[in-house]
């Protein structure tokens, strides 16, 4: 074998680092550029896919674990809210009537990555618009807040596109998580080209996991996107983003979804690869819809199980899925749960102090809600 030259000898030695399982103390979270994503994910996943088998057999891969918790329609309830998803007044909040709220959600996250090793927190979609919160304080404030409740990915809904590329374009920058969404188009679009990524890789604990974004097909009929901006069949192109995530190691993929509870199923029973997927109904917020706390298992098309789990709207529950992965990244034993944030919820003191900072300027619109533009 010819020698490689210094360079080169660097080069693979970081990619066998990176197809290595983490440290427990080690926190590496690999994303990449929409534009520059076929480039880097193709050349990366090449060499990865030539070097995986050197790395990985110098470490034995056992069981894993990873908690996820998560949410999704909750259209802009940062204060506690009704069964109806109005917000409630500050005396109705020591009632049982009144659920959610962002300091809530946040406080109960806090407790769940203090009880499990391996936490995501993820939101399916849904969080624009609904009240006078967003119609007073609008992206910047939001994803703010979502920053601070230390969210890990978020899908994109018919909601986000409801005011067009410019306000979900700023949101995207201001937020510190990821938003994905593989059957998205965005590169004639000036607000949202390479701002939308398909997939990520991170390495939480001892995983390497691929998170995958899935976008409502709908989106044009139900919003409001620019011309700019397209959507695809998630099934054209699934296999290819699954296959990258592949090469770089990632043996488990959660999928983000927007697309609808049906549709998720659908995904999951058809195309090879998925683990698991967190989404929504597909049809807005709803009042008054109790959360299912068991995920749908489906079987995959390679006969493994597919873990399909729905979010609550109005963020009223937060939901919770922990699960084992065998070896080879398939789900091995899971329990599911919607944890209600009720007035018993410890709330984080910090959030809830920056929410009720920007409540306070609503005055008499706090309780009131808002409509999307049609």
């Amino acid at each position: 074998m010819v020698p490689m030259p210094t360079g080169m000898d660097a080069l693979a030695e970081r990619l066998v680092e990176m197809a290595l399982p983490p440290r427990e103390d080690e926190h590496r979270y690999w994303r990449l550029s929409p534009r520059r994503g076929l480039g880097i994910t193709v050349g990366l996943g090449v060499a990865l896919g030539l070097l995986m088998p050197l790395a990985l057999g110098k470490t034995a891969r056992a069981d894993t674990t990873l908690t996820l918790l998560f949410t999704g329609d909750v259209a802009s309830r940062m204060e506690p809210s009704k069964a109806d998803g109005t917000p409630c007044t500050l005396e109705e909040r020591t009632t049982d009537a009144c659920l959610g709220g962002l300091a809530r959600l946040a406080g109960q996250a806090n407790v769940e990555r203090a009880r499990a090793g391996t936490v995501l927190l993820l939101d399916a979609g849904g969080q624009f618009g609904g009240t006078a919160f967003w119609s007073q304080h609008k992206q910047d404030v939001l994803a703010e807040l979502m920053n601070r409740a230390r969210f890990d990915a978020m899908a994109v809904g018919p909601a986000e596109f409801s005011e067009g590329s410019e306000v979900l374009g700023k949101f995207i920058r201001t937020a510190q998580f990821p938003i994905l969404g593989a059957n998205i188009s965005t590169d004639r679009d000036p607000y949202l080209k390479d701002q939308i990524y398909p997939m990520l890789s991170t390495d939480r604990g001892a995983q390497r996991l691929g998170l995958l974004g899935i976008a409502d097909l709908n989106i044009p009929q139900k919003s409001k996107p620019s011309p700019g901006v397209s959507f695809l069949p998630i099934e054209a192109k699934a296999s290819f983003w699954l296959k990258q995530l592949g090469f770089m190691g990632a043996k488990t993929v959660v999928a983000v979804s927007s697309a609808g509870f049906e549709k998720d199923k659908d995904i999951a029973a058809r195309i090879a690869g998925i683990d698991v997927i967190i989404g929504v109904s597909g049809k807005g917020a709803k009042a008054g819809v109790p959360p299912v706390g068991a995920p749908q298992v489906i079987n995959g098309p390679a006969g493994k199980p597919v873990l399909v789990a729905q979010a609550a709207s109005f963020g009223h529950y937060l939901g919770k899925l922990a699960v084992t992965f065998d070896r080879d990244g398939h789900p091995k034993a899971w329990k599911g749960d919607q944890i209600r944030l009720d007035r018993t919820i410890p709330e984080d003191p910090d959030i809830h102090a920056q929410v009720e900072a920007y409540a306070a300027a609503l005055g008499t619109r706090r309780t009131q809600l808002s409509q999307l533009p049609q």
